[in-house]
């Protein structure tokens, strides 16, 4: 599941994985609001953040997943990831190659770092 984080700057999605993501989560809460913040944005920063709860994504989530990467690869220029699985910590590392911008990973004690990192230009 995905849950929506508020309190961000207006230029920033950011985002809760918990549990299992599901592509049903990208359709209906992920890209409708990063469509939304590009209306007004050439392009936003991303805080993608996976709590303790989180158990792994659907084989349909990965193409999801690769969708956005496709379609919205110069749309980010700062990607912030917020985790303690190696798992992922090992995934966004990979995607960091892939994408033009910033991608960092932090761990979820080091929040208000990954937090200042997303005001710096």
């Amino acid at each position: 599941m995905l849950e929506l984080l508020h309190g961000f700057d207006h230029d920033t999605v950011a985002i809760r994985a918990s549990g299992v993501v599901t592509g049903k989560d990208y359709d209906q809460q992920l890209m409708p609001i990063i469509e939304d913040k590009l209306k007004d944005h050439a392009s936003i920063k991303l805080w993608y953040e996976f709590d303790d709860k989180f158990e792994g994504v659907t084989v349909g989530t990965l193409w999801d997943d690769a969708k956005i990467g496709l379609f919205h690869m110069t749309d980010f220029y700062r990607v912030a990831i917020i985790t303690d699985s190696k798992l992922v910590t090992g995934m966004a590392n990979a995607l960091a190659y892939m994408i033009p911008c910033p991608v960092k990973v932090f761990e979820r004690h080091k929040a208000s770092d990954a937090s200042h990192w997303m005001k710096e230009t």
